[in-house]
């Protein structure tokens, strides 16, 4: 499976890429303006100085030989006669065969060179027909050997910009999302350690952000979460508590009714009363254990104790509910096999099960408890070949009050045991998963 991107390596990616191309933007205007700007500044330095020296040449005296006085004047000017002989000046020996063209500043290449090349004509003295041309040259080959030592330049500072921009970019990208962070630690604590007390961290000096509302914003929901479970805790406490009394002076009316019954009908509705008083003290017991665990109230004895002893006294508990079903009942439990556990609490969940296994068994179907030691840890599995839970409710059912559907919801099911199970193996800090098979049975594994 591909590992996901996070959103700060997306961020700087993103930012990263775009600062890539504005920079790429950027160095190529400024560089194709700079390069233009050179040739530009060659074209006017070439013009001025034929222009300058043309102004003196028309300032001296006529005779054609009269006209040097010193060759700096001519830096990158030559004078020619009509014909194109070379006079004087800066002879440039590449571009002599160029033809002469008044007034225009062109580009020429030539062996690879470039230049800038300007002519203008001036008149002769008396009696030469013509006058003469003057020439400016001038090679932009530096021109573009500084263009090409930018883009180097360039080509070396553009890796060093993205990754300094990337660096930076992570850094605040990162800084930004501690709060993120922090509320998925919490998260992360609340749901592994099963605690709701706790809360975001928010620094005295943290800026009041998008980031710092929606922390406070969730810790002002979990305080009210936390209330709430509080008070639905203590509702089921109490009520379970209140409920005790009545239910048992039902249960001992009814079983009192029971014994003084004279006919069928009497006998009948007597048992009917005892049967439902059992089931809702079972429930009540149920939930005062549930909120015992939820309160850490609940009394827990870990001592060692021996697994064979509990899976046959559970076993020996639900012998006559197996025997109405004619369900065989099965243990598998190596001599001398030892758990650290509370011995009530450990019976509680596998008589539970294997409850579970008869009430929902075929008949004449059956019933294996197993046990072994997995290293330090000791591994209890409760298997029936019964209907089977569907997959789509096996994550459900440790749901409290949850029922699968109307073919499991007979009279007996109160939806509490299978959480009840859940709370007490994790008490014991172990865990207890589902596998199953619809119609064909369920398996359930306890480790601790």
């Amino acid at each position: 499976m591909k590992k996901p991107v996070s959103i700060k390596t997306r961020i700087t990616l993103w930012y990263t890429t775009l600062m890539f191309v504005l920079v790429l933007v950027v160095l190529f205007l400024i560089g194709g303006l700079s390069y233009q700007l050179s040739i530009d500044s060659v074209e006017k330095d070439v013009i001025l100085q034929v222009t300058q020296v043309k102004e003196k040449l028309s300032k001296r005296q006529p005779g054609v030989f009269e006209i040097v006085e010193s060759k700096e004047e001519f830096k990158n000017v030559s004078i020619y006669e009509p014909n194109g002989k070379y006079i004087v000046g800066q002879y440039n020996y590449d571009i002599v065969n160029i033809p002469f063209e008044e007034g225009i500043p062109r580009r020429e290449s030539i062996d690879g060179k470039d230049y800038i090349i300007y002519d203008t004509r001036t008149p002769g003295p008396p009696g030469m027909r013509g006058g003469f041309w003057i020439r400016g040259v001038e090679s932009v080959n530096s021109t573009m050997l500084l263009g090409r030592s930018a883009i180097i330049i360039m080509l070396i500072i553009i890796p060093l910009i993205l990754l300094l921009t990337a660096l930076g970019g992570y850094y605040i990208t990162k800084k930004a999302f501690n709060p993120v962070n922090n509320i998925v630690k919490t998260a992360n604590d609340i749901s592994a350690q099963k605690d709701i007390s706790k809360r975001i961290g928010i620094a005295p000096d943290a800026k009041e952000d998008e980031l710092h509302h929606l922390s406070v914003t969730l810790n002002k929901m979990l305080d009210k979460i936390e209330n709430l479970i509080k008070q639905e805790k203590q509702f089921t406490s109490d009520a379970s508590h209140e409920l005790r009394t009545p239910i048992s002076v039902i249960l001992a009316q009814g079983e009192y009714l029971l014994d003084i019954a004279k006919g069928e009908k009497e006998k009948e509705l007597a048992q009917a009363i005892v049967d439902k008083a059992n089931q809702v003290s079972k429930l009540i017991s149920r939930l005062l254990l549930l909120a015992r665990i939820d309160q850490n109230r609940q009394k827990f004895n870990k001592e060692k104790v021996d697994l064979g002893v509990i899976v046959d006294v559970a076993i020996e508990s639900m012998k006559e509910s197996a025997a109405q079903k004619e369900i065989l009942l099965f243990s598998n439990v190596p001599e001398g096999t030892i758990a650290d556990a509370d011995e009530s609490l450990l019976l509680s969940a596998i008589t539970n099960l294997i409850s579970n296994g008869i009430k929902y068994g075929k008949e004449s179907g059956r019933v294996l408890v197993s046990a072994s030691k997995l290293g330090d840890r000791t591994e209890i599995i409760v298997a029936d070949n019964g209907m089977g839970i569907p997959e789509e409710h096996i994550d459900k059912i440790w749901t409290r009050f949850y029922r699968v559907d109307d073919v499991r919801n007979d009279e007996y099911s109160s939806g509490l045991g299978l959480s009840m199970v859940k709370s007490i193996i994790e008490l014991h800090g172990g865990t207890v998963a589902a596998k199953s098979e619809f119609g064909k049975g369920t398996e359930f594994r306890i480790v601790i």
